[in-house]
């Protein structure tokens, strides 16, 4: 189902089994155990957002509201690692899609809408979640796929819708020479002269007119009358409505994730009657003047030009697309990652040699001088010292100590 280059774990199949058919809308059970998958390996986060996001792209309304549930719930209890990690730039685009496409399910867009203002509520100042918080006020960034000027099946309808009401030009039946040639070969090999340079001119002038011709009566067409086409005009408004609610109906019934739009044999029925009342639709709009019935003729080419649109977008496999997007949508967030470091560097560089004070710049400095080389200790001198006499009185050893506190001694007084 998915590329083989894209890891396939325990994670992918606990997606896929939450967003079956066996779980309610609202159902929280096995998130628990989903939780414990992804934090088991360094790349669960990624993997659970890259299968999140392929059940919102290809799955049925209830798998689409389901992987919308089951995001809500990791959000809330896979913790910090998984709330700065999941959010990529192809799941984020993914959910702008849901929320504001006209090829949304109404369910789809409303449960968008109540999970993105929820997030903006609770995650605004959560770190990692800014871009979840701010889906609310965000449409696609990214243009859609097909768009009416680039749609082959509404150039193809809008090339000549007046070829129904051409007027067939009979070929007139060939002679029968056959008997002729038959009885005198050789008299009309005689008589026939060979293919000259002018009868290859007068030929092509013949088809030129013959196309003139066509062109004219295609130009001319048949006659319009209002009161003998309202019958008709009146059936083919009914039929493109009922027809374009058939298309998207039967587009919605198809499991996108097992089988291919095209190869539906039913879509593929209702698709060809859109096609051809398209057609009628339009030569009713260029040849209808009144008012009172070019409303309804535009209402209902309108309906019919979002069913085949939407039957041409849908007409995808997984395999065409799907990795190609998923490597669109990552070249494009790595290009604005490096372009917004680009300018914070260039920003960087403009002002590191930016002085804010008004003063002229000091003078440079001189390089530091060498470091002057320490003095050598001086030798120390040898002390001349001889040893004492005990004999001698004047030694030092006989020196006598002066008392700390002297005696007082009399004190002359006047009487």
């Amino acid at each position: 189902m998915f590329s083989s280059k894209k890891p396939y774990s325990a994670v992918t199949v606990a997606v896929e089994n939450l967003t079956s058919e066996h779980y309610e809308e609202d159902d929280v059970g096995g998130i628990p155990d989903l939780v414990e998958a992804i934090k088991l390996q360094a790349s669960g986060p990624a993997e659970a957002a890259r299968a999140i996001r392929k059940k919102l792209k290809y799955g049925n309304v209830h798998r689409q509201i389901r992987a919308l549930v089951i995001l809500d719930g990791l959000i809330q209890n896979a913790g910090a690692r998984f709330q700065r990690t999941f959010a990529d730039e192809m799941l984020l685009e993914r959910l702008r899609v849901c929320g504001t496409s006209d090829l949304s399910d109404p369910l789809v867009r409303d449960k968008c809408k109540e999970l993105f203002r929820n997030w903006a509520v609770e995650y605004k100042n959560v770190r990692g979640l800014e871009q979840v918080a701010g889906l609310y006020k965000q449409l696609p960034r990214r243009k859609q796929v097909v768009t009416q000027d680039q749609s082959k099946v509404l150039r193809e309808t809008a090339e000549n819708p007046f070829e129904d009401d051409e007027e067939e030009v009979v070929a007139p039946p060939p002679q029968p020479r056959h008997a002729s040639v038959a009885s005198s070969p050789a008299q009309s090999s005689r008589s026939s002269p060979p293919p000259s340079f002018f009868s290859s001119i007068s030929s092509s002038t013949d088809t030129k007119k013959s196309k003139k011709e066509k062109d004219k009566k295609k130009k001319k067409g048949k006659p319009f009358n209002l009161e003998s086409e309202k019958e008709t005009m009146k059936n083919c408004i009914a039929e493109s409505s009922v027809a374009s609610t058939n298309l998207l109906n039967a587009l919605r019934l198809i499991n996108r994730e097992r089988e291919q739009i095209s190869e539906n044999k039913n879509a593929v029925h209702h698709f060809e009657f859109c096609k051809l009342l398209r057609r009628k639709i339009l030569r009713y709009i260029q040849l209808v003047e009144s008012e009172q019935w070019l409303g309804a003729l535009l209402h209902a080419n309108d309906e019919l030009v979002t069913a085949l649109m939407t039957f041409e977008q849908l007409d995808r496999s997984i395999d065409a697309d799907s990795d190609s997007d998923d490597e669109l949508a990552h070249q494009q967030h790595l290009y604005k990652t490096m372009s917004d470091k680009g300018k914070e560097n260039a920003a960087a560089n403009q002002f590191a040699g930016l002085s804010l004070g008004t003063k002229s710049p000091s003078p440079p400095r001189p390089p530091r001088q060498p470091p002057r080389p320490a003095p050598q200790p001086e030798p120390e001198e040898e002390d001349d010292f001889e040893e004492e006499d005990e004999n001698d009185p004047f030694a030092d050893r006989n020196a006598l100590q002066t008392p700390k506190v002297e005696k007082k001694e009399p004190v002359w007084r006047d009487v």
